[in-house]
C-alpha cells in the first residue's frame, strides 16, 4: 500500500514537474502563425487574449495567400500554425508530410460575394451578369494560381457562363484584401471577395452573393506544422480557436460555424 501511494506521489510530482518545464520553455516564445489574409481581423482581435492566457508569449502572424504561405512551408520556413482559406492547400501540406495529421481542424466557414464601390462610380454593376456589360470595364479577383478567393470566384463565373466573357476584364489580385483595396479606392468596377471581407469595409456594397453551389465550399482548416518549435504552444492555439470566447469574435465577423466537420475527415491523408 505504502508503495502504491509513493508510486502515485511520484507520478503526481513528475506531471508537476512537467508542467513547470513547458510553462518555463513557453516563457518568452515566438509563435509563429501564417494566417489567410481574409482572417487578418479576427487573428489581430485574437492575439492579445491569447497571450494574455499564456503570459510571455508573443504571436506573431504571417498574413498573406493561402497559396502563397503554403508554398512558404514546403520551402521550410519557420512556421509552427497554418491557418488556410481552403482546404486543398492544407492536404497537399499533409500528403508531403509537412503538417501533423491529427493537428487538422475545421475553424470556420465563409461566403463568396461580388462588390462594388460604395462611391457608385460603378452604378453600372448590379448582379454578376451585368459584369459583362461594355460599361464594366475592369473587375477584380484574386489570382487562381494560389488565392482560394480567386479559385472560388473562377468557379462561380464559369457555372454563371461569364468567365471566358469577362477574362479581358480581370485583374489578378495578389490575396483577397488587395481585391477589397482596389474596389474601395475606385481602381476597378467590381470584385469578388468573401462576405466577411466586405463586412469590414464602410468603402464598398454588396451587389451579390455567389449562387448556392456555384463554387467549392469556403472552409478554414488549421494545422500544426510539422517540425513547430513549440508544438504544444500550437497545439493550444488551435484548441483556443474552438473555445467560446474565439467562437463569438469570429461570429462577428460574419465567420460560420462548419456543422459536423470540426475535425479532418477520416480518410484525408
Amino acid at each position: 500500500m505504502v508503495v502504491k501511494v509513493c508510486r502515485l506521489a511520484a507520478t503526481a510530482l513528475t506531471a508537476v514537474f512537467l508542467g513547470l518545464l513547458l510553462a518555463a520553455s513557453a516563457a518568452g516564445a515566438e509563435l509563429i502563425v501564417s494566417v489567410a489574409a481574409s482572417m487578418t481581423d479576427v487573428a489581430q482581435e485574437l492575439k492579445p487574449l491569447f497571450e494574455e492566457a499564456h503570459p510571455g508569449v508573443k504571436v506573431l502572424f504571417n498574413f498573406g495567400s493561402s497559396g502563397a504561405l503554403q508554398r512558404q512551408i514546403e520551402h521550410g520556413a519557420p512556421v509552427d500554425v497554418f491557418l488556410s482559406a481552403a482546404i486543398e492547400p492544407v492536404e497537399r501540406l499533409l500528403k508531403q508530410g509537412h503538417v501533423v495529421p491529427g493537428s487538422v481542424r475545421y475553424v470556420a466557414g465563409n461566403r463568396l460575394v461580388l462588390i462594388r464601390p460604395a462611391a457608385g462610380a460603378a452604378s453600372s454593376v448590379d448582379g454578376w451578369t451585368s459584369l459583362a456589360d461594355r460599361a464594366v470595364r475592369s473587375v477584380a479577383i484574386g489570382n487562381p494560381h494560389h488565392v482560394p478567393a480567386g479559385i472560388y470566384g473562377r468557379e462561380a463565373l464559369e457555372a454563371l457562363g461569364l468567365w471566358e466573357a469577362i477574362l479581358p476584364k480581370l485583374v489578378f489580385a495578389e490575396d483577397v484584401r488587395q481585391v477589397l483595396h482596389y474596389v474601395r479606392t475606385g481602381a476597378v468596377d467590381a470584385g469578388v471577395v468573401y462576405a466577411t471581407d466586405a463586412a469590414t469595409s464602410t468603402g464598398v456594397q454588396v451587389v451579390a452573393e455567389a449562387p448556392a453551389g456555384s463554387h467549392g465550399p469556403v472552409i478554414y482548416p488549421v494545422a500544426r506544422v510539422q517540425g513547430s518549435r513549440h508544438p504544444q504552444l500550437a497545439d493550444a492555439f488551435i484548441a483556443f480557436l474552438f473555445t467560446q470566447e474565439a467562437r463569438e469574435i469570429l461570429a462577428r465577423y460574419g465567420f460560420s460555424p462548419v456543422e459536423g466537420h470540426e475535425s479532418f475527415p477520416a480518410g484525408s491523408p
